[in-house]
């Protein structure tokens, strides 16, 4: 069995998850973790899964299968990189300020000046209440090299604009 990440990107449509689910199940794969959203009208995700080294062009076929779905089946990652992430501090945060453009760029450019990796980001602009101009959030998941400090990665943050607010919480190490 070889851990392996299946990306996945289509026209959104009920029973999907379904028929991806039974691909996988048919091709003898453990499905281990996954991650899925709908953004105009397209569905994204990604599943890791253990997966016979014989089984990898038969689940690459039966996926082509579903409804146009453009998928890519990769290796997983290990060794080194994963060790390096073990020895970090797991630390959530959640950015909120008007909404503009390059925002995203500012934060994620903010983080890189800090050597963290992002290992989860979730954006959205909602109207933002009383006023109604666009309000933009961000929680990001990532891993801190040791010693950095969240106090600078925050002062950091909200140094970008005058309107950003950051809340930083460490999370428990798995």
């Amino acid at each position: 069995m070889q851990a392996m990440v299946l990306s996945i990107i289509g026209k959104d449509q009920p029973g999907l998850v379904d028929d991806l689910a039974k691909a996988v199940a048919k091709s003898e794969g453990n499905w281990l973790r996954s991650s899925f959203c709908q953004l105009a009208g397209h569905f994204a995700g990604f599943v890791e899964i253990l997966l016979p080294h014989d089984k990898h062009n038969q689940l690459v076929a039966d996926c082509h299968a579903l409804s146009s779905l453009q998928i890519t089946l990769l290796p997983a990652n290990t060794g080194d990189s994963q060790s390096t992430l073990t020895q970090s501090k797991k630390v959530n945060l959640v950015v909120t300020g008007n909404d503009r453009q390059g925002i995203v760029s500012d934060v994620t450019g903010a983080l890189k000046s800090f050597g963290v990796n992002i290992v989860e980001l979730q954006t959205i602009c909602d109207s933002a209440p009383n006023w109604g101009s666009p309000l933009f959030t961000a929680t990001i998941a990532l891993h801190m090299p040791d010693g950095t400090e969240s106090s600078k990665l925050k002062q950091a943050i909200e140094d970008i604009a005058d309107d950003l607010i950051v809340d930083v919480s460490s999370l428990k190490n798995n």
